[in-house]
This record gives structure tokens, C-alpha cells and sequence, in this order.
């Protein structure tokens, strides 16, 4: 028999099995979705119901968070906003027996696609972790097949006069370091005056911070970054936290009235490096892209790019055109 406590905020189940008791914890979680997990745990010691180690979504997510926590500090607050959604409608789910089907009709219900996908994702990491650890014997999360959001946009960026514009602000200074090293916000915030060396901003996965790749890259500082460099923080050039530097960037954005987002400061770096004829591999070495594929997004830009090809299909017409042109009859004279 499995019985049900609760001590402080926390519902507590006790059973034995044989011969052995167990104690688990059900966190901060209603008497209806507490009795109801003991009624699982019943039908399970009963025979009536597949056997499971008794953790149930919540817990396998806290573990993960908790792991994410010290593995990736930089992007775990936007992973616990991420995990909200998905908490909240199987939380209280057993993590062995979650239906993949339910889970997959959830994340294209989802109005934001986008973040529903993120959320399933970050889930199924969590139930690998689980499983690799051993906490739990089976993963029905490895059989839900996730959508991607269908959404492809070519990636815009900052023109010029809209550079202008940004780099005259009060902040400027900042983005105009990051649009001319290419550094992404976790990496523009935890960077420091000891890693520009040797005329190069040295961009390191380390504890503090990963890259996204997982490795080091190196930029040289052009003028337009060491001009910038003169204005930022004596030891670390940003005094912030990364959230924050995407609110100032939405503030500065808003005030001079221009499109996009933070993130723009990054193509735009990509973007006029093409523009300008450097190569992709080059281009993917910079930015730190994991995968060339990633840099291919940009190759539209590269001087020239389709434009032969194109000219061929217009040849193609042209003399198409020229077959199937009716002959001009002969004006007829009148004499």
C-alpha cells in the first residue's frame, strides 16, 4: 500500500516493495494531483499497471534544470522560462509512462510553435539524462516525433544609416562591438579585458559561460571594435547580464524606431563579411558556427551570387523567343 503525507509545502509517498521502502518526494503540488499519483502507485504494486520507478515529469525536469544550472549558467533562466509550458501540463504525469502521442498533439496545438518545440526538446534532453543516470528504465519520451515550426526566413540585418543610428546612442559603443566581432549576448557578457590579446578578442567555453558550439574561436579587432573597446567596462566590458543586454538593446531599438532584435547585431557582422567577399569557411570560423550549413544562410550575399545563373536562364529565353518569333511579312509595294 502506498500512503500519502505531507510535510511543510511538499506531498510525500511511502511504499514498500519487496521488502524494501521507499520514500519520494512529490514537490509543491495540489492534494487532487498528489492522491492521484498514489492512486498510480497503488495500481502499479497492485500488478494492475506497467511497473515504473515512481519519478514523475516534474522531478526529471528538476534534476535536469539543476544539472543545466551549472553546465549552462547563461542560458538557464531562458530554459526555465522555456520548461514552464510543458511543466504545467505534464508535470504531474508519471515520466515513464507520459503518452509521446499527448505530448506531440500538445506541441502543435501550441499557439507559439516556436517555443512549444523548444520545450519538447529540452525535454526529451532531460529524459536522456534520466535514463543515462538511471532514474528512470524507460524513455517513451525517445518516440515523440517533434515538429520543427515552419518558418524560414532569410536573416535580415542593419543597413548602414540604421548603423549610424545605433552607434550614436548612448550605448553605442556596445553594439557597435558586437556588430563588429560578431559576439552573441552570453559571450558579449561575460567578456573581459583579459581576453583581447594579441589584437583579438578570444572567445572561450568555459565555466562561466559556454560557447554554443562548445569551442574557442578567435576575432581580430578592427578599427570600428578597438574605437568601441575604448568606451566599455575597465574589466569586463559589459556590466550585465545577458537578459539585460537584450532589454537595452529593445529599448535603444524602440527610441530610434529601427526593426529586429540583438540577435541582428550578429547577422549584420555576417552579413557585410560576405558582402565584402570573404569566404564562408572564413565567415563560419568568426562566428563560431557550429555547422557551415549555418553560414550557408548567408552565401545570398556574396558579390555576384546567382547572377550568371539567372543571366543563363534570360539566354534561354532570348533565344527561345527569337525560334518561335513570327517572320515580319514583306510591306507590299504600290506602284
Amino acid at each position: 500500500m502506498a500512503k500519502l503525507y505531507k510535510r511543510g509545502p511538499c506531498y510525500y509517498l511511502d511504499w514498500s516493495d519487496g521488502g524494501e521502502r521507499f520514500r519520494r518526494s512529490l514537490g509543491k503540488i495540489d492534494k487532487q494531483a498528489a492522491q492521484a499519483i498514489q492512486a498510480e502507485k497503488e495500481a502499479e504494486l497492485h500488478g494492475l499497471i506497467t511497473p515504473t520507478r515512481g519519478a514523475n515529469v516534474a522531478q526529471i525536469l528538476a534534476e535536469y534544470m539543476a544539472w543545466y544550472e551549472h553546465a549552462r549558467p547563461t542560458t538557464f533562466k531562458r530554459a526555465v522560462y522555456t520548461f514552464k509550458p510543458f511543466l504545467l501540463k505534464f508535470g504531474n504525469h508519471a515520466a515513464e509512462g507520459i503518452d509521446p502521442g499527448k505530448v506531440e498533439t500538445w506541441e502543435l496545438g501550441r499557439e507559439a510553435r516556436g517555443s512549444a518545440n523548444k520545450a519538447v526538446r529540452l525535454a526529451k534532453a532531460a529524459f536522456n539524462r534520466a535514463m543515462r543516470t538511471g532514474v528512470i528504465r524507460v524513455n517513451p519520451m525517445s518516440r515523440v516525433q517533434s515538429t520543427q515550426p515552419p518558418i524560414s526566413r532569410a536573416p535580415d540585418y542593419y543597413r548602414l544609416p540604421q548603423l549610424k543610428a545605433l552607434y550614436g546612442c548612448e550605448r553605442g559603443p556596445l553594439w557597435r562591438f558586437m556588430v563588429n566581432t560578431g559576439l552573441r549576448r552570453s559571450e558579449m557578457a561575460k567578456a573581459r579585458r583579459g581576453d583581447i590579446r594579441d589584437g583579438q578578442i578570444i572567445v572561450e567555453s568555459t565555466a562561466e559561460g559556454r560557447t554554443k558550439s562548445g569551442k574557442w574561436r578567435a576575432v581580430p579587432l578592427n578599427s570600428e571594435a578597438l574605437t568601441a573597446l575604448k568606451k566599455l567596462g575597465a574589466d569586463r566590458l559589459a556590466l550585465c547580464h545577458p537578459d539585460t543586454l537584450g532589454d537595452w538593446f529593445a529599448q535603444d531599438r524602440d527610441i530610434l524606431k529601427l526593426p529586429g532584435s540583438l540577435h541582428w547585431t550578429r547577422h549584420t557582422f555576417c552579413t557585410a563579411l560576405v558582402q565584402q567577399g570573404v569566404s564562408l569557411y572564413d565567415v563560419q570560423r568568426l562566428a563560431g558556427h557550429s555547422s557551415i550549413k549555418v553560414t550557408e544562410q548567408y552565401a545570398r550575399h556574396a558579390p555576384g551570387h546567382g547572377v550568371e545563373a539567372v543571366g543563363k536562364l534570360a539566354e534561354w529565353h532570348s533565344e527561345w523567343h527569337s525560334k518561335t518569333r513570327k517572320p515580319k511579312r514583306p510591306r507590299s509595294s504600290v506602284g
